[in-house]
């Protein structure tokens, strides 16, 4: 079996009445005919349009004709614009039955795969293209970050509580988090967004598994990132020591008052 890929496929806008499909459909699957056969199950009362382009590879970082947040998860395979698949999940069953027989050939999209620093702040980058990721941007990028260090250790139990009684929440952590084990970032367009670097990309892959199985599986620990190892006893020890800041405070006389403060000079009346 191939690995599924996404496509946007067009349809001769003469003759698509359905104003949601007139800028296109956007489809996950093994290939055409199994893309434009989960395509056809959307239209159950009449025939399918006819095509006019099918685009493959399509990259949701590049701009698509219709607004991203409208987005199902195109890691699934099925249907994500409109987003079908977020009602139904992955689709699993093949069933070709519904694709045309004639259709345009495929082109491959013009977008490729960008790192951050290729980027800079003019184009989106590699990240954006995350599921979810608006609203996931701690859990995702800033947890990961080294700026955050050994806060993860606290940070990542509480994740998996928030994951566990919030099951819509956590659907849409363990969406995205596929999405990045898919995507395979590299130590380099992971260091963009967390300034985290990993020694190769097999490390790398093995602590964004080991995230997603820590807060939905069984593991009992995520791998934690590099810098983030917890202080001896002595280090924890010199740290609070060094965060202590003990002033003296000033002595208090209340004006025209003859009481005088422990530490405060003695005064005598001026015909004394």
């Amino acid at each position: 079996m191939t690995t599924p890929r996404r496509y946007w496929i067009e349809f001769d806008p003469q003759q698509c009445s359905d104003p949601r499909f007139r800028q296109g459909v956007g489809v996950t699957g093994f290939d055409v005919p199994d893309c434009l056969s989960m395509v056809a199950k959307l239209f159950p009362d009449e025939p399918m349009p006819p095509v006019h382009r099918i685009t493959v590879d399509i990259s949701l970082a590049e701009p698509l004709p219709v607004g991203t947040h409208y987005l199902g998860v195109p890691v699934w395979r099925g249907v994500w614009y409109p987003p079908v698949n977020l009602k139904t999940g992955p689709t699993g069953a093949i069933d070709r039955r519904g694709a045309p027989s004639e259709y345009p050939a495929p082109v491959t999209a013009s977008g490729r795969r960008m790192r951050a620093s290729e980027t800079l702040h003019t184009k989106t980058t590699w990240w954006d293209e995350i599921p979810h990721i608006n609203g996931l941007l701690w859990p995702l990028v800033n947890m990961h970050h080294a700026e955050n260090g050994r806060g993860m250790r606290l940070s990542a139990p509480a994740l998996r509580d928030t994951c566990a009684t919030d099951p819509t929440y956590g659907d849409m952590v363990r969406d995205a988090l596929d999405y990045m084990i898919a995507w395979r970032p590299t130590p380099d367009e992971w260091f963009d967004p967390t300034e985290t670097r990993f020694a190769d990309q097999r490390d790398l892959d093995e602590y964004l598994r080991a995230f997603r199985d820590y807060l939905f599986g069984t593991r009992p620990e995520p791998i934690y990132p590099p810098g983030s190892e917890p202080l001896s006893p002595e280090d924890a020890y010199l740290r609070a020591i060094r965060r202590l800041v003990i002033t003296r405070p000033e002595p208090i006389d209340p004006p025209n008052s003859g009481r005088l403060s422990p530490d405060a000079e003695s005064r005598l009346p001026e015909d004394e």
